[in-house]
């Protein structure tokens, strides 16, 4: 029986040093010299069936997904994803007036903001991002699309190279709201 419990010891410590969790997070928000004047809502942004889950993707030829071994993401990628960019448009125009919507509302804000991602994945060399977005709830509604490539040097770089694609995809929905009509200088 000690040998048992010996074993079992060594099993969870040895699940619990192997695995690594990850998140994605922008440490450089590119800071606005405009102030917000109304209020932004950010519907919870749409992924792929391949990045509901924990595991991170890796595309290993055209038509096949593998998940990388002993990497996870830290949270469920949809739900940090909308937090970030909640997080990022706060920081940037410096205002507490965007939001996640409807979650955190009882009021429908001025702009709605819907990303959906349609695809986020490494493969040996690179990391791609292709998604589109819409703004809502302003006189002529916009779409867009958004394809970011980033280069990598190896495949210990897939995190930084999504962080990377993520943060360009941030950048252009800064610049793109700086533009509205819904700021004052």
């Amino acid at each position: 029986m000690r040998v048992f419990y010996i074993f079992l010891t060594l099993l969870i410590l040895g699940g619990c040093t192997a695995s690594k969790s990850y998140i994605l997070d922008n440490k450089n928000v590119p800071i606005s010299d405009k102030t917000f004047t109304k209020s932004i809502g950010v519907k919870t942004i749409q992924l792929p069936q391949y990045l509901l889950g924990k595991e991170i993707p890796f595309l290993q030829n055209d038509n096949q997904i593998i998940y990388l071994k002993d990497k996870k993401w830290a949270t469920y990628l949809d739900e940090h994803l909308t937090n970030r960019v909640v997080s990022t448009l706060q920081k940037s125009f410096n205002t507490p007036k965007v939001y996640k919507y409807p979650q955190n509302t009882s009021t429908r804000p001025d702009i709605i903001i819907q990303i959906t991602i349609n695809k986020f994945i490494a493969d040996e060399n690179s990391v791609v991002l292709d998604a589109t977005w819409i703004k809502e709830n302003i006189k002529e509604p916009k779409s867009k699309l958004f394809s970011k490539k980033i280069s990598l040097k190896s495949q210990e770089d897939i995190i930084t190279g999504m962080n990377e694609a993520f943060s360009a995809l941030e950048k252009e929905l800064i610049d793109d709201c700086s533009t509205i009509n819904i700021l004052k200088p």
